[in-house]
């Protein structure tokens, strides 16, 4: 059991970090549209919305590990 929960564990670290690498790619695609828009109304909407999808996909992913953790800790297996 415990070679599952490490598993397990070592998967959602993993996942992650993956996550939060894709988030900080997008966000910086979001500013970087944002940025290089030269007032078009359209592109900074786009480079905003960009940025405010890859922080909600964080706060996400983030919750999800939370989650995950405090079902492990119910279910005594650490967390």
């Amino acid at each position: 059991m415990d070679a599952i929960n490490n598993l397990f564990t070592n998967l959602l670290n993993i996942g992650l970090g993956v996550a939060v690498t894709v988030a900080a790619f997008f966000l910086m695609w979001g500013a970087f549209v944002y940025m290089s828009a030269g007032g078009n109304p359209h592109q900074m909407e786009r480079g905003k919305s960009g940025m405010v999808n890859a922080l909600a996909g964080l706060a996400i992913v983030l919750s999800a590990r939370v989650l995950a953790g405090l079902i492990q800790s119910a279910l005594g297996t650490g967390g």
